[in-house]
């Protein structure tokens, strides 16, 4: 007769079924340890013993102050492999300040480019991104209906590929237009920028596999301190 196993190994392997079955989806907030606790009334120790677990097995991110997230499925690299878009060749390491996050209607403009009805809503995002070399913005745009769990905690654990891929539909493919504009009033709110500085725009657009427009994303970088490149491979 096998030994019975213990109790924290039992609440890993629940939860880890739980991210298999997409109950907790990649990349995505989860319950934290105090809320697990209730949930399977159990010990803080327990559940601690549970989660490291499942960190050691790089199922799930431990994010002090924030939460615990499913580990994203799909990285950024991913997907840059798989179209051959245009990157950015700049370094990882930005922290994200998000400066606006609320709903508002879709409105003519977006209603035409997702397909959906004028008053739909959409969440309307803003952030910039901050390193030790460089300021960015970024606009997100996200049909209310294909992301009814979003939280604004969500942006500062996961890229925006990953986000969007976490939505109702799997991201498939993304358009993509780079631009070289002069500075208006947000560039120079947020990056700091002097009137008509030059500025690159790079806007995306994100597809599902049924050529639905899933999410738009418009981001910004100084034009005298960035560094593209196009990769057609």
């Amino acid at each position: 007769m096998s030994a019975k196993k213990p109790l924290f190994e039992v609440i890993a392997y629940e939860l880890r079924e739980k991210i298999n079955r997409d109950e907790y989806k990649a990349g995505m907030l989860m319950p934290n340890e105090s809320e697990l606790q209730e949930i399977f009334s159990s010990s803080r120790t327990t559940i601690r013993r549970a989660v490291d677990l499942l960190v050691a097995e790089g199922l799930v991110i431990r994010k002090n102050g924030i939460g615990l997230y499913v580990e994203p499925k799909l990285t950024a690299q991913n997907i840059l492999e798989m179209t051959g878009v245009m990157k950015n060749d700049t370094k990882d390491d930005a922290k994200k300040d998000i400066k606006d996050f609320y709903v508002r209607k879709a409105g003519t403009f977006y209603a035409e480019k997702f397909g959906i009805k004028e008053n739909e809503l959409v969440y309307s995002v803003k952030f910039i991104q901050k390193n030790e070399y460089t300021v960015t913005l970024d606009r997100l745009i996200l049909p209310l209906g294909l992301y009814p769990d979003l939280q604004v905690k969500d942006l500062h654990i996961i890229n925006i590929i990953e986000l969007v891929n976490s939505g109702k539909y799997k991201l498939f493919e993304l358009e993509q237009e780079l631009q070289l504009v002069l500075a208006g009033n947000e560039q120079m709110k947020y990056m700091h920028l002097k009137e008509n500085d030059p500025v690159f725009k790079l806007s995306s657009l994100f597809y599902a596999e049924n050529q639905l427009p899933i999410a738009i994303q418009y981001h910004y970088e100084d034009a005298e301190s960035t560094k593209y490149v196009v990769d057609f491979n």
